[in-house]
């Protein structure tokens, strides 16, 4: 099955990281250092209350510039990503870069494996928003048009992400 694909079906079924894919990175440089309070196994809340619908997922530092990110960890359709820091706009994201997949393997050369994460931190309660990229304001738009996009002051992130999950800290790394 391909990536993208399964990212389609895991949009239309909920929350995913890879709903908008792209061949190449949207950024190539501007990273930030890794942030130790991302580090650590997180839980998202339950969809509609349900505790066996809760999503985890697991990030750790590679080094001082990335980290490895599984997500969703328990699960058979489990992604491991690079993700790289950024910072545009005092506002905080994440380039994820599909590594692997369980059922998958490796991706091919040619696969889309890049996406974005907008991620809020709400230091006081130790938990984190995350908005994956892939609203409408994305369609038909390429890396490059998002990276402008996304530096525009006037631009309105909300049209090109989508709705937040929260997630809480479970165990520090």
């Amino acid at each position: 099955m391909k990536l993208l694909l399964r990212s389609l079906l895991a949009l239309a079924l909920g929350f995913s990281f890879t709903a908008c894919l792209f061949n190449e990175p949207i950024f190539k440089e501007g990273f930030s250092k890794t942030d130790a309070a991302l580090a650590g196994v997180w839980a998202a809340d339950a969809r509609n209350g349900d505790p066996r619908k809760m999503e985890f997922a697991m990030c750790a530092p590679l080094d001082d510039d990335r980290y490895v990110l599984h997500h969703p960890a328990v699960e058979k359709d489990s992604i491991y990503y690079e993700a790289r820091p950024l910072k545009i706009r005092d506002r905080n994201l994440l380039q994820l870069r599909v590594l692997a997949t369980f059922s998958d393997g490796l991706p091919k050369s040619n696969a889309e494996r890049y996406t974005l994460l907008w991620i809020e931190k709400d230091a006081v309660a130790e938990t984190f928003r995350v908005r994956s990229l892939g609203g409408d304001g994305v369609k038909d738009k390429g890396p490059a048009q998002v990276r402008e996009f996304l530096e525009k002051p006037e631009s309105d992130w909300s049209t090109i992400f989508g709705e937040a999950l929260s997630f809480r800290r479970l165990k520090d790394n």
